[in-house]
């Protein structure tokens, strides 16, 4: 208990600060951590800065050091081919499109109700040229025909009368006016000219009328006017059509054109006739699984597709829906159906007939000669034959060696 009053004794003698002493102390310990903050953040990047450059300086001087090497020439392994001259014929390759050849619209040339149409008459049905297709009620022309055959027996009747009234006026001329002078006027008058001459006008006319009403008779059974598929059909029985009303619309089935779109400048390669008998380029038209037909070109076109600039030309296929030869088992071509067209151009003399893998920069062929090496300067640009193959002229100089 003396020791802890000692204790007690020792502290109260300390002398304890006073708060102006308190007060100082406090204001001088955040001044001097401030400066030493604000030149941290100077010193720290500079120090970040200047260890970079050293790690940057000492790879510099320890990294691998590369050796230069002359490039080496790092030769391909390739095949040549011997090539011999021939003559081959370019093919152009195309799409085309079937359109009819012929096509119209079949219209009514009299009026009246249809009684009766051909079973025929469908679309897609077929007619040969001049087979009936519908009729139109006849009666009403039959009579008209009646009426047109009375008028024209009663202009012969008519005429005849005249006839014998002329012949009675002439000779009474003759017997009355023997030696007198007359006008040509009165002569004519009195032989009774004019009147034969409108008795045969009336005639003429009647018998025009009557041929007008065998016409309309006739119309009044409507014929294929060619050899025609029906495209569209307009009308059934029982209708009421006037004339000039549109019937249904036909194409031709002697033959199909196909329009195909070619490039303009390989127009050259294609032989166009100028006139029927002209020679023209053979055609390969394909279509459906696999099916082949024969054609020929007919017509170049006197415009551009307004899309692709593209020329057109019209060929000739002679009796698409085997109309002629039913027993084959083809299917036939369609209006409208969109088909491959194989056009056989102008025949090359003297080519060589290389496969395209042999092909180089800028479509270019490589000439090799017998020791092996590529001539220099004797690289040549092929035609393009349109087949798996192209084909390089020759143009009129030697040429040894083979191709790679």
């Amino acid at each position: 208990m003396q020791q802890e009053f000692q204790q007690q004794r020792k502290t109260e003698d300390v002398p304890k600060p006073d708060a102006k002493d308190i007060t100082l102390l406090s204001g001088q310990q955040p001044s001097t951590f401030s400066k030493w903050k604000k030149n941290l953040k100077v010193i720290l990047p500079l120090l970040i800065l200047g260890l970079g450059l050293v790690l940057a300086f000492f790879i510099y001087k320890t990294g691998p050091e590369t050796s230069k090497k002359p490039p080496v020439n790092i030769a391909s392994l390739v095949t040549t081919q011997k090539v011999h001259p021939s003559s081959e014929s370019v093919m152009l390759r195309a799409m085309g499109t079937i359109i009819p050849a012929r096509q119209m619209q079949l219209r009514a040339r009299v009026s009246g109700e249809i009684i009766s149409i051909r079973p025929e008459f469908i679309e897609g049905g077929i007619f040969k040229k001049g087979e009936a297709i519908l009729q139109i009620d006849p009666e009403d022309y039959k009579l008209i025909k009646t009426r047109k055959q009375s008028q024209v027996v009663n202009a012969e009747y008519e005429m005849k009368l005249e006839q014998g009234r002329q012949d009675v006026a002439e000779r009474e001329w003759q017997l009355l006016n023997r030696e007198t002078e007359a006008n040509p006027l009165d002569i004519e008058l009195a032989l009774r000219k004019p009147h034969l001459e409108k008795a045969e006008a009336d005639l003429v006319a009647a018998e025009a009328e009557l041929k007008q009403a065998n016409l309309d008779l006739e119309r009044a059974t409507v014929r294929a006017p060619f050899n025609a598929i029906i495209i569209k059909k307009n009308v059934e029985q029982g209708s009421q059509i006037s004339s000039q009303d549109q019937l249904a619309e036909l194409a031709g089935t002697d033959e199909y054109w196909v329009r195909a779109s070619i490039a303009v400048d390989r127009l050259g390669w294609i032989t166009v006739p100028r006139k029927p008998g002209d020679a023209a380029s053979t055609v390969r038209i394909l279509y459906g699984q696999g099916v082949e037909r024969t054609g020929s070109v007919i017509k170049l076109l006197g415009d551009l597709e307004e899309d692709g600039r593209m020329a057109r030309v019209l060929v000739r296929v002679k009796d698409p829906l085997y109309l002629k030869t039913p027993e084959t088992n083809k299917p036939p071509l369609l209006l409208g159906e969109y088909v491959k067209v194989e056009i056989q151009g102008r025949r090359l003399e003297n080519v060589f007939s290389i496969p395209r893998t042999a092909l180089r920069d800028n479509g270019k062929v490589w000439i090799v000669n017998d020791g092996g090496k590529i001539r220099d300067n004797d690289s040549r640009k092929p035609v393009d034959a349109g087949s798996k193959e192209r084909l390089v002229g020759d143009q009129g100089r030697e040429r040894r060696g083979r191709v790679n």
